[in-house]
């Protein structure tokens, strides 16, 4: 029966511990591994905050839009019942 390791089926043996020279690497990835994590969320923090502040922006200007159509309409009903207004 075949081994389901993939080491194992490309010849590969593993042994013990990683070797003098691996294991400072790992560690070196691990301890940036700690630095960049909170830098890039640290990064996000304003890209995050500038996209919440654009799209609030575009709902002012859609409310704003809405409320000056409906205050101008509101407006013409009134030059039209006001009978100060009528010929």
């Amino acid at each position: 029966m075949a081994s389901s390791d993939p080491l194992h089926r490309a010849g590969l043996q593993r042994q013990g511990p990683p070797s003098a020279l691996v294991a400072p690497v790992l560690g070196l990835a691990a301890v940036g591994a700690l630095v960049v994590i909170p830098l890039v969320l640290m990064a996000a923090i304003p890209l995050v905050l500038a996209s919440v502040l654009a799209v609030g922006g575009v709902v002012v200007v859609g409310l704003s839009l809405w409320a000056t159509v409906e205050a101008l309409a509101a407006f013409e009903r009134w030059l039209e019942t006001d009978r100060r207004f009528q010929r």
